[in-house]
């Protein structure tokens, strides 16, 4: 599941329009308000998707209803991003939700079960069905972390973009790929963080904290802090309330791994784009003075 937290992002500046600083997040350029006539009639038409049963059951009967709705839904929230944020941003954004949601639905594939199509919904992200539970914890953490884990791969791609196009857009689109996939990885459900840390022991949390209190000193990522507050209850809590049977030591060892290494990586990503695209936030740091340096090349600063 992929949630949409409504960064500011950065956008070309086009002739007239003002700039405004709004926190340690992105500059977002100020342009003229949406049109509203045609805002209202997408809300409508997402509505009755959602809520017209009759409609949804004669999409249904359609050979290509799933793919429609899918398409449909990509298209209206690519356009309810680019009134706020540009047209690329929102492409690329699309696109990195598609591919968090696409990472689940190749990990419920190779589980043997059944996904639906992904639907996404303004202002809240995307969703993937899925027609079947898993037969075990450990293929539960695999289809949770397929996700988070292809979209840290659609950020780097978008990194690598940013450098190749000189694209601030690009970068803005890897920072937004980064936090929400740590976001998601905040060990509570339904989000992805909560399915997989049902992989592994609370002795392994003990160790994860301090390794996250670690990584939240050099990346100031409070989506660390925030992971460590929600997994208070499994660090204090009486047992695991979930009746199924535990992986052997060896399995949650791995798992434990796999979701702090993760989560390790994705804040260290929010920090170095947010200096890419921030380095003035970053200049009283002494300890980030040989980033700020490395990341002073002219490529890394020109909006795209």
């Amino acid at each position: 599941m992929q949630p949409n937290t409504g960064l500011p992002v950065p956008q070309q500046p086009r002739k007239g329009e003002r700039f405004e600083e709004r926190g340690p997040g992105p500059v977002v350029p100020q342009s003229a308000p949406p049109r509203r006539g045609l805002g209202a009639l997408a809300a409508v038409a997402l509505a009755v998707l959602a809520k017209g049963k009759g409609v949804l059951l004669f999409l249904k009967a359609l050979p290509m209803a799933k793919l429609f709705l899918t398409s449909f839904s990509m298209i209206a929230m690519v356009w309810f991003e680019a009134q706020r944020s540009g047209i690329w941003f929102a492409v690329g954004f699309v696109l990195s939700i598609l591919i968090h949601e696409l990472g689940h639905g190749y990990a419920m594939k190779r589980a043997g079960v059944e996904a639906g199509w992904p639907v996404f919904i303004p202002f809240f992200g995307a969703m993937i069905a899925m027609k079947g539970q898993p037969r075990d914890r450990d293929t539960e953490a695999r289809i949770a972390y397929g996700g988070p884990l292809a979209g840290t791969l659609a950020a780097l791609v978008a990194v690598g973009l940013a450098f190749a196009l000189e694209s601030r857009v690009a970068m803005a689109v890897a920072y937004t790929g980064f936090f929400l996939n740590l976001f998601n990885l905040t060990p509570f459900s339904p989000l992805d963080g909560g399915r997989i840390a049902q992989a592994f022991s609370r002795r392994a949390w003990i160790v994860g904290a301090v390794v996250m209190v670690g990584m939240f000193f050099f990346t100031r990522a409070p989506q660390l802090l925030l992971i460590l507050f929600l997994a208070l209850p499994r660090l204090f809590g009486r047992g695991d309330p979930d009746a199924r049977e535990q992986l052997t030591p060896k399995l949650q060892r791995r798992w434990a791994f796999r979701y702090f290494a993760l989560a390790g990586f994705l804040a260290t990503g929010i920090y170095v784009s947010s200096l890419i695209l921030h380095p003035h936030i970053h200049t009283d740091d002494e300890d980030t003075a040989g980033f700020r340096a490395f990341f002073a090349h002219p490529r890394a600063a020109t909006p795209g």
